[in-house]
């Protein structure tokens, strides 16, 4: 029998199945039609339907059981796809195979929706490295071109300004023409003595004149939607053949702000070009733009997890959101959100379609989260999730209670009745076998024996050797001429160029942040200094005699006895002025005491 399965590109490969086969041996053949020698732990199978959705809601079939089929009339019995399953860090990859099947669903995450950019910005240095890792040669032209949607836009806006002139003006041919008809009717009505021969031809003149008019009109109309379809006509043209025509393809989205989408920017194509000439110009590889994507997408929010949508179980109409990372649990119960680690989960376990989670709260005490979901096998998939997640990224062994787990159907009930090791019946809830660490020294122990060479760390960067990187790389591309036999080693210091510049771009955004909150605590603190400690409300302004204190307002300070600060007897106080600067500083609400505590 054939099994057809779906790679995350879109493209299909047909395997050999056997009708007794389990899950880890149809995984092993489509591993080795990919060339993948190890790190097939990393991936997972799931049962597919041509033309299907994809979405973030994954059903694994578990790989120690024997495949089921449906179609049994068909000749080709089964049609799987294979997913990532365990995300793991892109430094973690031995072999480029397994990295270009890691490349192949970010791809697809980030243009199917199923992965958001954090802004615009980002999103257009994920396309420009889509555009790099895909081939796609950067035109200088691009830079100066007009973007496509802003052309799009301004033809849409010129029809719709054509359409308000051409309403106007049937608007004014309207009134105009009733204008005439009122006037005649006047006229009628002065004249009634006239003989009806007169009234007869002068309505017999109009009716000419108004039919007239509407022929004229519809000419005009036909003439205007002609010469609207030509000139949108020569447009698509105009837009079709701009250089920035071919980035309409890498188009990646931010997330949505408070669940409503954000509108593209004019110049969002503009600046993927912008992007993509940066990479051009520093002849980044399609396996160092394929890394560095990679890397990028790491610290988006989504990545690596998978979502489950259902309701809670004491009030169905309040959805609830649980996405599955790979060291914590986020639930979204209604607007409030709570991530909730590995470490603090007491226990889960499903039944039927019903989710329960036992966790420990901030406060240290016992929480539940109890959920109803769609389908019965949605909420095992739940509890298989979090289980083999935790097992995978977090512990140093699968345990024993995790791989022995299994239940039984009917007819293997009945025969452990009578024997009780029999393997009758028996279908795994598990299929883990190791953790990410097992994986990653196993491949290397057998990438080694079998004499392959693993994937060169060196691009993913050493911060220690910053500067010796940069100065190495500006002085190979500053010599006028390179011999041959040095373009490999060139390429290897682009490369490293590569990596420097991004982690450069990161750590500069990193400082911004850094500043930008410790601007916004020293002005907490300064604001929270000048304002009255009675009231907590009004700006200091009084001074008590004769300790000289400053400590209060003036409302405030009329009703104290005593100094606040030093219990001294107040006998006179003086109003004192604070610069402008620290009352310009006190009209902004006092921000939370948690930044000055973070601070």
């Amino acid at each position: 029998m054939w099994c057809i399965v779906n790679l995350p590109n879109g493209t299909q490969l047909a395997v050999k199945w056997d009708t007794k086969a389990i899950g880890q041996e149809c995984l092993e053949k489509v591993c080795k039609a990919l060339d993948i020698v190890c790190e097939m732990e990393y991936f997972g199978l799931e049962y597919w339907t041509p033309g299907q959705e994809e979405s973030r809601t994954r059903q694994w079939i578990n790989l120690r059981n024997r495949l089921s089929c449906d179609n049994s009339s068909s000749s080709i019995h089964l049609m799987l796809a294979l997913r990532v399953k365990f995300w793991v860090p892109v430094h973690c990859l031995l072999q480029e195979s397994v990295r270009n099947i890691f490349y192949m669903q970010a791809r697809s995450d980030l243009l199917e929706q199923r992965l958001h950019a954090r802004d615009w910005n980002n999103a257009a240095k994920l396309a420009a490295l889509l555009c790099q890792a895909d081939g796609l040669r950067f035109n200088p032209l691009a830079l100066k071109a007009k973007c496509p949607t802003q052309m799009r836009r301004r033809s849409a806006g010129d029809v719709q300004h054509q359409q308000c002139q051409h309403k106007e003006r049937k608007d004014k041919e309207h009134v105009l023409s009733f204008k005439k008809r009122r006037l005649s009717k006047q006229k009628s009505t002065e004249n009634i003595h006239n003989s009806h021969l007169a009234a007869a031809v002068s309505d017999e003149a109009l009716t000419t004149l108004s039919a007239s008019m509407k022929c004229a009109n519809a000419l005009s109309q036909m003439a205007t939607q002609a010469c609207d379809s030509d000139s949108g006509v020569d447009k698509a043209a105009a837009i079709s053949s701009s250089p920035l025509y071919v980035y309409q393809n890498y188009i990646v989205y931010p997330a949505s702000v408070d669940g409503v989408d954000a509108d593209m920017p004019e110049d969002y194509y503009n600046r993927i070009a912008v992007e993509h000439g940066k990479l051009a110009t520093l002849k980044m590889t399609t396996k160092s733009a394929k890394y560095w994507l990679l890397k990028q997408i790491q610290d988006l929010e989504g990545y690596g997890e998978e979502l489950f949508s259902g309701v809670t179980a004491h009030e169905n109409s309040v959805r609830c959101d649980v996405s599955v990372g790979t060291n914590a649990i986020t639930t979204c119960v209604g607007d409030e959100k709570n991530v909730i680690p590995f470490s603090a989960i007491a226990s889960a376990k499903s039944f039927r379609r019903t989710f329960k989670l036992e966790y420990v709260g901030d406060c240290n005490d016992r929480r539940e989260l109890e959920i109803k979901l769609p389908k019965h096998s949605m909420a095992a998939g739940v509890y298989r999730s979090i289980t083999e997640r935790h097992a995978f990224y977090v512990c140093d062994k699968v345990r024993g209670v995790v791989t022995n787990q299994f239940t039984r159907d009917l007819k293997g009930t009945i025969a452990s009745m009578f024997k009780e090791d029999t393997e009758l019946g028996k279908r795994y809830v598990f299929d883990i076998q190791r953790t990410c660490r097992e994986v990653h020294d196993q491949a290397r122990r057998i990438l080694h024996e079998k004499g392959i060479e693993a994937l060169n760390s060196t691009t993913s960067g050493n911060e220690d050797l910053f500067e010796n990187m940069l100065s190495g790389a500006t002085k190979t591309l500053s010599a006028s001429t390179l011999q041959p036999a040095d373009e490999a080693a060139t390429q290897l210091h682009i490369d490293d160029i590569s990596a420097v510049t991004d982690k450069l771009d990161m750590a500069l955004r990193e400082k911004e942040k850094r500043d930008a909150a410790i601007a916004r605590c020293v002005e907490t603190r300064i604001s929270e200094a000048m304002t009255c400690k009675i009231c907590m409300d009004r700006e200091i302004n009084t001074m008590f005699n004769p300790c000289s204190h400053v400590t209060t307002c003036a409302e405030c300070a009329a009703r104290c006895i005593h100094c606040p600060s030093c219990r001294v007897k107040v006998t006179s106080t003086t109003r004192i002025y604070l610069p402008p600067e620290l009352r310009v500083s006190v009209a902004t609400p006092i921000a939370t005491t948690s930044c000055v505590a973070a601070h």
